[in-house]
């Protein structure tokens, strides 16, 4: 008897949620002469902990729905978030966990140390410094660190933070060409250490869109327009830094193949590709900017121009009389090459589907 009392009572609750997921209908009423007055669903005032003289935030959205939002209390914020480090431990495994929860939104990450690893703790305080940005180390013991999140949205917003990811990413994939076309190895490896730059404001945009998402009031403050923008724009930043990667791969193709002569039929095959390579990715750039179709679509025509320029590339690398393994890092750069270009081409992918807009 009691299990069947339990049963209904749970399937009644079922129903209620089923109830409130689907939404349900209030009428509009007249008061005061002039104002219009909707009541709120009582079950969902109690969920928030919404009471008398309680206020909420009324957001009008691009689709002309309005969306409701109780005022965040204190009590009612992410809590903080511990990482307990084991004596044994893989220090880029703790690194990937910490970066986590900087994108998911937490604002302080403790690191619970169980055993004194001083030389791991010093690298994983130089590995947050160069990997994340607003991050600042706040109090220090011999057994924790613990790590303040700073809301940098207001200072650096999103397509300010695109704009210098995109920039730097630029800069890499020009200078990794230079690098390789004349052999400086100084440059190379230089440009291989600026990944992490790149890698910082992806990061940091991806913190920025994940805490979007769970409070619509920030969409509008970083300078989007629907909670839809949120996801295209996070493919984009993947994009930005799959490129930079590749300019990295170009980069380290310099390093590998040292200082062996490169015949000059090759080189202005690889100037050739990287020219066409360029102009996709700054019109796929331009595309974002101007969130334009018409832009977005002539980009992705380019792609052709590429992959024609990359086979005659590829021919002449292996008609050169170059050793295996410099013909095998030059046919990894040339591959670096398109594929910085294809991602430019989702990138104006994004920017069509972008412009269509919302059925609803």
């Amino acid at each position: 008897m009691t299990q069947q009392v339990e049963s209904q009572k749970m399937g009644s609750e079922e129903k209620e949620k089923s109830a409130q997921s689907r939404g349900e209908t209030r009428r509009v009423q007249l008061t005061g002469g002039g104002t219009l007055v909707v009541s709120l669903p009582s079950n969902w005032a109690k969920s928030v902990g919404l009471g008398p003289k309680d206020e909420v935030y009324l957001v009008p959205q691009a689709d002309l729905s309005l969306l409701v939002m109780p005022e965040v209390s204190e009590k009612k914020k992410p809590a903080d978030s511990t990482i307990d480090i084991p004596p044994r431990v893989d220090e880029d495994e703790i690194l990937r966990q910490f970066i986590a929860y900087y994108i998911a939104g937490f604002d302080v990450v403790s690191l619970k140390f169980r055993a004194h690893l001083p030389e791991i703790r010093s690298k994983l305080k130089t590995h947050i410094r160069d990997k994340l940005i607003g991050v600042e180390i706040v109090e220090e013991t011999a057994d924790s660190i613990l790590a303040q999140c700073l809301h940098g949205h207001v200072d650096l917003p999103l397509k300010k933070a695109l704009d210098r990811m995109a920039i730097l990413a630029s800069s890499m994939q020009f200078d990794a060409v230079q690098s390789l076309s004349t052999g400086n190895i100084l440059l190379a490896r230089e440009i291989v250490e600026r990944d992490n730059e790149v890698d910082r404001f992806s990061h940091f945009i991806a913190r920025q869109l994940n805490l979007a998402v769970h409070n619509r009031v920030m969409i509008q403050e970083i300078g989007l327009e629907t909670a839809q923008d949120c996801m295209s724009y996070r493919l984009i930043v993947k994009s930005l830094e799959r490129i930079a990667d590749h300019a990295a791969q170009i980069a380290g193709s310099t390093i590998q193949i040292e200082r062996k002569k490169i015949p000059q039929p090759l080189i202005d095959h690889i100037l050739r590709l990287s020219k066409l390579t360029s102009e996709v990715y700054e019109n796929a750039l331009r595309s974002v900017h101007g969130k334009s179709s018409k832009i977005a679509n002539e980009t992705i025509g380019k792609l052709k121009q590429v992959l024609r320029e990359e086979e005659a590339a590829t021919e002449e690398l292996i008609s050169s009389r170059l050793d295996n393994k410099s013909v095998v890092s030059l046919r990894l750069a040339l591959e670096s090459m398109r594929r910085i270009a294809e991602y430019s081409t989702d990138i104006s992918e994004i920017i069509v589907n972008m412009t269509v807009g919302s059925p609803l």
